[in-house]
């Protein structure tokens, strides 16, 4: 597991790249935690949140890793 801390143009930067790279988004599985306590599911459920700035961190579990971005 790896943990990461960047701020929101960080973040998104990240997703986009997840989004971009085909063959991990079909098996990458993305769940945002927004800054009241919810969960999002989704990868464009994430981005979506994250672009208006209620994301407090994200996990995305692929196939071969596991990663938490902590947005600040």
């Amino acid at each position: 597991m790896n943990q990461f801390f960047t701020d929101r143009p960080g973040a998104i930067r990240r997703i986009i790249a997840i989004k971009r790279d085909g063959t991990e988004t079909s098996r990458a599985t993305v769940v945002g935690r927004l800054k009241d306590g919810r969960e999002v599911h989704g990868l464009e459920q994430v981005l979506l949140h994250l672009r208006v700035g209620r994301v407090a961190y994200f996990s995305c579990e692929g196939s071969s890793d596991h990663d938490i971005v902590f947005v600040s």
